[in-house]
């Protein structure tokens, strides 16, 4: 980063700061480094004058609000502010600790595979303590993510373009749907068309494309990305996650980081269940998992029997009564006229049927169809109870 030619001193009613250095710039401001009147590293945000409009001065003066009323560890706190006068550095600003460098700059050095998980869920710590209070960031990128090496801690910065809700409005603004951004890389779709309601699923998308290129350094733009799966194989179940991440349409996300925090559990357990279950049967689960493996791999027909009007078909295991309901609440299918999933009559393994003799093989084949989409409906069902849409 660029050093100042002379370093510039400025100060408040409490406090005097040396900056010496530009560590940042945006369409929010520019960032200072320095130190306070103790030696203390600082960072100093400045809305510098070139850039002052009377709508900028006015978010400027929310983002104080809301970051000097932030308690939150994953969220930059504000521990000074005031306005300066001179002519290299001249605006209202504020100061904040210093950070030892961002997310950008972290996953260019790399980050561990089994690192980006515990990380990502500050992330989401920091993300949700703001919407909690009413704030969606609008600008989540690498670069607005800050990074303390020392304790390990992200922190959300940079809330310049935030759109914050009427009670922490300091003064009365509202960001326009149609403002521009200053990245668009990580913008959502909804933010690049005029007219459109800009709210959390925005920084639900950001995160999305952010997850993704902390494993892999590819920014899904388009259906042609890098998936995890090919990076990182043990963290493939990721995957379908960021798909409903980063869907066009805001509705077919997340709708809250809670639900975001309960796909990831569920397809990790979902993974590691798979992984146990294939290596020894009899696995003790931990609770949280889905544990029911017709959810996860469907039953198999072993032998079938007609006997005076009854077709019997013999399963490779027991089915539960929530497979059975499932199967009879699959969607759409095929079947014979008076055999469909509502006819059959399930006991333990078995499952029976009224049918004419010629119909027979048709029911069996129709039922072999059924199976797969009866385990499908059932894991659906799980992951909904789970994380609470049921």
């Amino acid at each position: 980063m660029p050093k100042l030619r002379k370093a510039v001193t400025v100060e408040t009613a409490f406090g005097s700061y040396i900056l010496d250095e530009v560590i940042g710039e945006g369409g929010a401001g520019r960032v200072y480094g320095g130190t306070g009147l103790d030696r203390t590293p600082v960072a100093v945000k400045v809305l510098t004058s070139d850039q002052v409009t009377a709508d900028k001065r006015r978010r400027f003066k929310n983002e104080i609000a809301f970051l000097m009323r932030n308690k939150h560890p994953n969220i930059v706190s504000v521990i000074d502010h005031g306005i300066v006068k001179e002519d290299k550095v001249s605006g209202p600003f504020y100061v904040m600790r210093r950070y030892d460098c961002n997310l950008r700059q972290l996953m260019h050095d790399g980050i561990a595979a089994d690192q980006v998980l515990p990380l990502f869920g500050k992330i989401l710590d920091g993300i949700e303590a703001a919407h909690l209070q009413g704030v969606i960031h609008r600008d989540l990128k690498p670069e607005n993510i800050l990074f303390d090496r020392g304790s390990k801690s992200p922190a959300i910065a940079d809330f310049g373009v935030a759109s914050f809700t009427d009670d922490l409005i300091v003064t009365l603004v509202q960001t326009s749907p149609t403002q521009r951004l200053a990245n668009f890389m990580y913008a959502a779709p909804e933010q690049r068309a005029p007219a459109k309601k800009v709210g959390v699923p925005a920084d639900i998308y950001a995160l999305g494309l952010i997850l993704n290129e902390m494993f892999t350094g590819d920014v899904p733009l388009g259906t042609d990305y890098q998936p995890i799966e090919k990076i990182h194989k043990d963290f493939g179940f990721l995957d379908a996650v960021v798909a409903k991440l980063i869907r066009q349409n805001p509705n077919d996300r997340f709708a809250l980081i809670t639900e975001l925090r309960g796909a990831i559990a569920i397809h990790h357990s979902e993974f590691l269940t798979r992984q146990k279950l294939s290596q020894i049967d009899a696995t003790v689960i931990p609770a949280g998992q889905i544990d029911d493996l017709l959810a996860l791999t469907p039953p198999k027909i072993i032998a079938a029997d007609w006997n005076y009007g009854t077709l019997t078909l013999m399963l490779d295991r027991a089915v539960t009564p929530a497979w059975v309901n499932a199967l009879r609440n699959m969607g759409n299918f095929t079947s014979v006229m008076g055999a469909g999933p509502d006819r059959f009559e399930f006991r333990g393994q078995e499952a029976r049927v009224r049918v004419e003799s010629g119909s027979a093989q048709k029911v069996i084949e129709y039922f072999k169809d059924w199976l797969p989409r009866a385990t499908q409906r059932l894991k659906l069902t799980l992951e909904q109870e789970a994380i609470g849409v049921m």
